[in-house]
């Protein structure tokens, strides 16, 4: 097992232990660009798995909310995993190689964990409903307030563009607030991300049917928030097209490095805006 900074390959098993103690592993089956369809294998235990073991080539099976039965848990991730995953090794994914699609998009690597697996299989085991119910409060709880809005341009205000890792002095200062104040920086930044995520910004109003790379509209759209409270409110002013050769994608994983800084836990939450592409419904269907 091992730690790699590398891009991820089709057949690769990465491991991570979930907050439990149990370990659970990811299988890459397939890549595009800088996403990933995985799928969650069905390995469930204490400790870690051998490369050989039968459970790393079947698919964990969850249930589906709409037919009531169950369904093989395969996603897409953007970027590469974090620390929290290891590298165990390859397998053969032949009889697989067919699987090239899913509509279920899990967010970015960097900040997940299957952690779907754990409640599961706790709901399974008779675990305390109760525990589910404090962990899912106390998440909701941290996100019922943005910031203000000077306050946060003020946070915005402190990227560094002259140095190579620009999110720094902002991770930093995040990391000296309350945990409650990260929770707030992130919904924040997901309402302004949403905003963005609109037809005229990404500038195919008159051209309905254009390509747009899903990716980098988003990572165009983390610039101009990047850029600060003047260029943001122009360019939503205005309805201005985005520059799509701006890119800011690090900015997403400002508030769960900051979290996990400063606590040592993993930042396990969403911003109550879905801010991926065409997330805005509104926006785009009066297109």
């Amino acid at each position: 097992m091992q730690k790699t900074n590398r891009a991820p390959k089709p057949g690769e098993v990465y491991i991570a232990k979930l907050p439990n103690g149990y370990w659970s592993a990811l299988v890459v089956l397939h890549k595009i660009e800088r996403s990933y369809l995985v799928y969650a294998a069905a390995y469930y235990e204490l400790i870690p798995p051998a490369l050989e073991d039968v459970c790393l080539t079947e698919f964990y099976y969850e249930k589906d909310l709409y037919s009531e039965g169950l369904k093989p848990s395969i996603y897409w991730l953007d970027g590469k995993p974090s620390g929290d995953f290891l590298l165990l090794g390859s397998i053969d994914l032949e009889e697989k190689s067919e699987i090239k699609e899913s509509n279920i998009y899990a967010g970015i690597w960097k900040n997940y964990l299957p952690s779907h697996i754990m409640w599961e299989k706790e709901r399974e085991a008779g675990v305390f409903q109760e525990k589910i119910q404090s962990f899912e409060q106390a998440n909701s709880e941290a996100v019922v307030v943005e910031l203000e809005d000077d306050v946060f341009w003020n946070l915005i205000d402190l990227i560094d563009w002259k140095k190579r890792h620009p999110m720094n002095p902002l991770i930093s200062r995040l990391k000296k607030g309350t945990e409650e104040m990260i929770f707030a920086f992130e919904e924040t930044l997901g309402h302004k991300l949403f905003l963005l995520d609109a037809p005229a910004h990404a500038g195919i109003t008159d051209q309905p049917d254009t390509y747009l790379s899903v990716d980098a509209f988003l990572y165009a759209r983390c610039a101009v928030v990047a850029k600060g409270k003047d260029c943001f409110n122009q360019t939503v002013k205005n309805a201005a097209a985005i520059n799509m050769e701006w890119d800011a994608e690090e900015l997403l994983e400002v508030a769960s490095e900051a979290y996990s800084k400063k606590t040592g836990e993993p930042f396990d939450y969403a911003s109550s805006y879905d801010y991926e592409t065409y997330s805005n419904r509104l926006a785009w269907e009066s297109k």
